[in-house]
């Protein structure tokens, strides 16, 4: 799932067309955990990471890295610490390697299954209807903000999951001053109507992205509000003098 235009690619196809070729792949799939219904050993990925603090609810910090089984040896974190040596025989030497290294707080990953088993007791359908329910809120947001400014759709349905952008008029050829984007539209929607949404510079300074989440707390009136917003910001922008 890309972060920038919030697009869910159909990666299972990809690393085995890949894999045909003896190309092994790494799959950033930071959103994808509680986003998309995720099986990362019928992915089949050489390496695959994941967080935790996202879709899933979890502390940040909280994520994880699965590396096949086959290439695990070859794997060792950047910190060496007490897994090393120990002669244990009831886990594999990458488990004991990356299982405590040092001075790490274990706090956030403790916490992931009580995440998930919280979010999954949300609705009555579970994790299934909980990602349906943010899928058709991130539609319905991407299709107001698309109306109010009068463009079409930028990426099919199926491409979709809790996240959408949508590109709006350009803004300025500087690149950003911040690595949160910071664009004067973002700044001026959090100050205005108290609305946080990233502008993202895309694919280049002066082409940019509005990128919407859905998540369970948020509602249809909040993306109305936020493309009623968005046009008016723009529009003022356009007609005001140079």
């Amino acid at each position: 799932i890309t972060s920038p235009t919030a697009l869910v690619f159909p990666v299972e196809r990809i690393v085995a067309a890949l894999a045909e070729r003896g190309i092994d792949t790494i799959v950033d799939g930071a959103h994808a955990p509680g986003m998309v219904d995720l099986d990362i050993s019928r992915i089949g990925a050489a390496y695959y990471t994941g967080n935790c603090h996202k879709w899933l609810c979890a502390p940040k910090t909280a994520g994880f890295l699965h590396v096949r089984r086959d290439l695990q040896p070859m794997i060792h974190p950047l910190a060496i610490s007490h897994g090393l040596r120990l002669p244990r025989r009831d886990r594999s030497r990458f488990l004991l390697e990356f299982d405590w290294t040092g001075t790490v707080d274990p706090t956030a990953y403790l916490s992931v299954p009580e995440a998930i088993r919280v979010l999954g007791a949300v609705l009555p359908g579970g994790w299934p209807a909980l990602r349906e329910h943010n899928r058709a809120l991130a539609l319905a947001g991407r299709a107001a903000i698309c109306a109010a400014l009068g463009v079409p759709s930028p990426a099919p349905d199926a491409m979709i999951g809790s996240l959408a952008a949508v590109p709006i008029g350009d803004g300025s050829a500087e690149p950003p001053t911040s690595a949160l984007y910071c664009d004067p539209v973002q700044d001026a929607l959090r100050e205005r109507a108290g609305i946080e949404v990233p502008i993202i510079p895309w694919p280049v300074p002066p082409r940019r992205l509005i990128r919407i989440s859905a998540a369970l707390y948020n509602t249809a009136a909040d993306y109305e509000e936020l493309a009623r917003e968005v046009a008016v910001l723009l529009a003022s922008r356009a007609t005001s003098p140079s």
